[in-house]
Protein backbone atom coordinates (compact mmCIF):
# COMPACT_ATOMS: atom_id res chain seq x y z
CA UNK A 1 0.00 0.00 0.00
CA UNK A 2 1.24 3.80 -0.84
CA UNK A 3 2.75 5.21 1.89
CA UNK A 4 4.72 8.47 0.70
CA UNK A 5 7.00 10.04 -2.05
CA UNK A 6 10.08 11.31 -1.80
CA UNK A 7 9.91 14.99 -2.92
CA UNK A 8 14.30 15.98 -3.17
CA UNK A 9 14.79 19.61 -3.21
CA UNK A 10 17.94 22.10 -3.42
CA UNK A 11 16.61 24.05 0.34
CA UNK A 12 14.01 23.31 2.35
CA UNK A 13 13.51 26.54 3.56
CA UNK A 14 12.76 27.74 0.54
CA UNK A 15 10.79 25.61 -0.76
CA UNK A 16 8.64 25.50 2.45
CA UNK A 17 7.94 29.17 1.57
CA UNK A 18 7.07 28.18 -1.29
CA UNK A 19 4.58 26.11 -0.71
CA UNK A 20 3.11 27.87 1.87
CA UNK A 21 2.47 31.09 -1.00
CA UNK A 22 0.06 28.60 -2.65
CA UNK A 23 -1.87 27.99 0.39
CA UNK A 24 -0.16 24.63 1.54
CA UNK A 25 2.23 25.44 4.03
CA UNK A 26 3.91 22.08 5.07
CA UNK A 27 4.48 20.75 8.52
CA UNK A 28 7.70 20.65 10.04
CA UNK A 29 9.39 16.75 9.61
CA UNK A 30 12.34 16.66 11.85
CA UNK A 31 16.27 16.35 10.75
CA UNK A 32 17.74 12.46 10.01
CA UNK A 33 20.95 13.00 12.15
CA UNK A 34 22.78 10.11 10.72
CA UNK A 35 21.90 10.62 6.81
CA UNK A 36 22.43 14.24 6.84
CA UNK A 37 18.79 15.06 5.82
CA UNK A 38 16.06 17.26 6.72
CA UNK A 39 12.63 17.18 6.11
CA UNK A 40 9.09 18.94 6.09
CA UNK A 41 5.52 16.99 5.48
CA UNK A 42 1.98 17.12 3.67
CA UNK A 43 -0.23 15.12 4.18
CA UNK A 44 -2.35 13.15 1.33
CA UNK A 45 -4.84 11.07 2.79
CA UNK A 46 -5.08 8.59 5.77
CA UNK A 47 -1.89 7.40 6.53
CA UNK A 48 -0.15 8.82 3.14
CA UNK A 49 2.36 12.11 2.73
CA UNK A 50 4.63 13.93 0.69
CA UNK A 51 7.96 14.70 2.34
CA UNK A 52 9.79 17.11 1.42
CA UNK A 53 14.11 16.28 1.73
CA UNK A 54 16.97 18.24 1.69
CA UNK A 55 20.47 18.15 2.83
CA UNK A 56 20.60 19.56 6.78
CA UNK A 57 22.89 22.86 6.14
CA UNK A 58 23.78 22.06 9.70
CA UNK A 59 25.12 18.35 8.89
CA UNK A 60 28.33 17.29 8.40
CA UNK A 61 27.09 13.57 7.20
CA UNK A 62 29.61 13.03 4.07
CA UNK A 63 28.21 12.18 0.49
CA UNK A 64 26.59 9.67 -0.44
CA UNK A 65 23.81 10.04 1.55
CA UNK A 66 20.58 8.40 0.99
CA UNK A 67 17.76 8.81 -0.94
CA UNK A 68 19.97 9.60 -4.40
CA UNK A 69 20.59 13.38 -2.49
CA UNK A 70 23.45 13.64 -4.23
CA UNK A 71 23.51 11.66 -7.70
CA UNK A 72 20.38 13.36 -9.07
CA UNK A 73 18.80 16.73 -10.47
CA UNK A 74 16.93 18.83 -7.89
CA UNK A 75 13.91 19.21 -7.74
CA UNK A 76 12.37 15.55 -8.62
CA UNK A 77 10.41 12.89 -6.62
CA UNK A 78 13.24 10.29 -6.38
CA UNK A 79 12.19 7.46 -3.97
CA UNK A 80 7.90 5.93 -2.47
CA UNK A 81 7.72 4.32 0.23
CA UNK A 82 5.12 1.22 0.54
CA UNK A 83 3.30 0.16 4.11
CA UNK A 84 4.21 -3.11 4.66
CA UNK A 85 3.12 -4.24 7.64
CA UNK A 86 6.02 -6.33 9.41
CA UNK A 87 8.95 -6.21 6.61
CA UNK A 88 9.51 -10.09 5.96
CA UNK A 89 12.61 -11.41 7.73
CA UNK A 90 14.74 -12.05 4.70
CA UNK A 91 14.81 -7.98 3.94
CA UNK A 92 17.60 -6.29 5.13
CA UNK A 93 16.16 -3.78 8.39
CA UNK A 94 17.44 -0.78 9.58
CA UNK A 95 15.18 1.02 12.44
CA UNK A 96 14.94 5.08 13.12
CA UNK A 97 13.24 7.54 15.67
CA UNK A 98 12.78 11.25 15.82
CA UNK A 99 10.83 12.55 18.57
CA UNK A 100 7.68 14.58 17.46
CA UNK A 101 6.57 18.20 19.13
CA UNK A 102 3.79 16.71 21.07
CA UNK A 103 6.41 14.38 22.83
CA UNK A 104 5.73 11.19 21.06
CA UNK A 105 8.43 9.35 19.88
CA UNK A 106 8.00 8.23 15.84
CA UNK A 107 9.95 5.19 15.10
CA UNK A 108 9.90 3.09 12.07
CA UNK A 109 11.59 0.18 10.14
CA UNK A 110 12.46 0.31 6.41
CA UNK A 111 14.27 -1.37 3.65
CA UNK A 112 17.50 0.46 2.73
CA UNK A 113 16.32 2.79 0.03
CA UNK A 114 20.14 3.40 -1.07
CA UNK A 115 22.32 6.39 -1.70
CA UNK A 116 21.75 5.07 -5.63
CA UNK A 117 20.21 5.06 -8.26
CA UNK A 118 19.18 8.73 -8.25
CA UNK A 119 15.79 7.80 -8.73
CA UNK A 120 14.23 4.21 -8.08
CA UNK A 121 10.73 3.08 -9.13
CA UNK A 122 10.66 0.56 -7.12
CA UNK A 123 9.39 1.17 -3.66
CA UNK A 124 11.32 1.03 -0.41
CA UNK A 125 9.98 -0.77 2.41
CA UNK A 126 8.33 1.13 5.93
CA UNK A 127 7.01 -0.27 8.46
CA UNK A 128 5.53 2.62 11.30
CA UNK A 129 4.85 -0.49 13.95
CA UNK A 130 1.31 -1.29 15.82
CA UNK A 131 1.47 0.80 18.63
CA UNK A 132 3.05 4.30 17.43
CA UNK A 133 2.25 7.33 15.51
CA UNK A 134 2.14 7.65 11.59
CA UNK A 135 3.51 10.85 10.70
CA UNK A 136 0.45 11.62 8.17
CA UNK A 137 -1.97 11.19 11.74
CA UNK A 138 -1.03 14.68 13.08
CA UNK A 139 -0.12 16.89 9.89
CA UNK A 140 -2.83 19.48 9.09
CA UNK A 141 -5.53 17.68 6.66
CA UNK A 142 -5.12 20.77 3.68
CA UNK A 143 -7.62 18.31 1.24
CA UNK A 144 -4.19 17.45 -0.36
CA UNK A 145 -4.76 13.98 -2.12
CA UNK A 146 -2.75 11.85 -4.91
CA UNK A 147 -4.57 12.27 -8.42
CA UNK A 148 -1.45 10.70 -10.54
CA UNK A 149 1.42 8.02 -9.63
CA UNK A 150 3.04 7.35 -12.62
CA UNK A 151 6.50 4.90 -12.60
CA UNK A 152 8.30 5.52 -15.05
CA UNK A 153 11.24 2.75 -16.63
CA UNK A 154 12.65 1.41 -19.90
CA UNK A 155 11.49 -1.65 -19.03
CA UNK A 156 8.61 -2.05 -17.05
CA UNK A 157 7.74 -5.43 -17.58
CA UNK A 158 10.68 -6.29 -15.08
CA UNK A 159 9.38 -3.75 -12.83
CA UNK A 160 5.70 -5.23 -12.92
CA UNK A 161 7.01 -8.46 -11.82
CA UNK A 162 9.04 -6.88 -8.87
CA UNK A 163 5.64 -5.20 -7.84
CA UNK A 164 3.69 -7.96 -8.37
CA UNK A 165 6.15 -9.98 -6.12
CA UNK A 166 5.73 -7.11 -3.36
CA UNK A 167 2.04 -7.07 -3.50
CA UNK A 168 1.24 -3.72 -4.77
CA UNK A 169 -0.98 -2.93 -7.25
CA UNK A 170 0.68 -0.01 -8.80
CA UNK A 171 2.76 -0.61 -12.81
CA UNK A 172 5.09 1.24 -14.74
CA UNK A 173 5.08 2.42 -18.22
CA UNK A 174 7.68 2.47 -20.74
CA UNK A 175 9.97 5.72 -21.01
CA UNK A 176 13.64 6.45 -21.88
CA UNK A 177 14.83 6.33 -17.94
CA UNK A 178 13.73 5.34 -14.97
CA UNK A 179 11.18 8.62 -13.15
CA UNK A 180 8.48 9.16 -10.70
CA UNK A 181 5.84 11.82 -11.46
CA UNK A 182 2.95 12.61 -8.96
CA UNK A 183 -0.07 14.80 -9.97
CA UNK A 184 -1.34 16.42 -6.16
CA UNK A 185 -4.38 17.85 -6.04
CA UNK A 186 -6.51 19.88 -3.68
CA UNK A 187 -9.36 22.55 -3.31
CA UNK A 188 -7.87 25.50 -5.87
CA UNK A 189 -4.51 23.72 -6.52
CA UNK A 190 -2.75 21.09 -8.67
CA UNK A 191 1.01 20.09 -7.93
CA UNK A 192 2.67 18.41 -10.97
CA UNK A 193 5.88 17.21 -9.52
Amino acid sequence: MFDHLVYLVDDLAATVTEFARLGIPPSPGGRHLSRGTHNALLRLGHRQYLELLALDPHSDVPSPRWMGIDVGHLPCISRWAASAGKIPDRQPVQSGQRELPNGQTLSWKLTDPGVEPAVSVLPFLIDWGTDGPHPADDLPDLGLYLAEFRLIHPDPAAIDGDLQRMGLPQRAIRGPGPKIEAVIRGPEIELML
